[in-house]
């Protein structure tokens, strides 16, 4: 979707313009009038227009009921303020870790894809709690010495743990969030 220039700072205009700048430009690419969205709406023609053109704001639920007429979810047609408000990760098939959360959360999630006896040793930081969960495959999973085996949509949830040592019994998924207590 194109982006406004200057929408890190918005004044109530702007956003309402930015607001229907999309809402205009998802109607258009659906190739839809203004009467059959409002219609669907349940609004006015001209109330959309007003809308689309940055002239009304729109209460929650009728912008609800034009998204849904326009098969926009809220999260693409409300801009957050500050900047991106949505970051797309997948999870890989070759072995090794692949970060996927965002570096200013206080909760790190990671995907570690392990080969038959691949390892990966986590170092457990003062206070933070470490969860683990298998995707697909089999592990062997030794917290502070202690051993378990882990399956397919197994969990473990760690807390107080100084040094975690997984290795893949099979090709092993595994989804690894870190994060502190508060």
């Amino acid at each position: 979707m194109a982006r406004h220039p200057g929408t890190e700072h918005r004044s109530p205009a702007s956003l309402a313009k930015e607001v229907g700048f999309r809402l205009r430009e998802q109607r258009t690419r659906l190739s839809l009038t203004l009467r059959v969205v409002a219609s669907t709406a349940q609004i006015s023609a001209a109330h959309l227009s007003d809308i689309e053109n940055g002239h009304a704001h729109a209460s929650l639920p009728v912008l609800l009921r034009i998204s849904k007429a326009l098969d926009l979810p809220l999260a693409q047609l409300l801009p957050r303020l500050g900047g991106r408000h949505l970051l797309k990760g997948s999870i890989g098939e070759a072995p090794g870790e692949t970060t996927l959360s965002h570096p200013d959360l206080q909760l790190a999630v990671t995907n570690v894809n392990l080969e038959p006896e691949g390892q990966c040793l986590l170092t457990v930081e003062k206070d933070e709690d470490i969860f683990i969960f298998v995707f697909a495959g089999r592990c062997g999973v030794e917290v502070n010495g202690v051993g378990y085996e882990l399956s397919t949509h197994d969990c473990l949830d760690a807390e107080r743990a100084t040094t975690i040592r997984i290795t893949g019994i099979a090709a092993s998924k595994l989804i690894i969030c870190r994060g502190r207590r508060r």
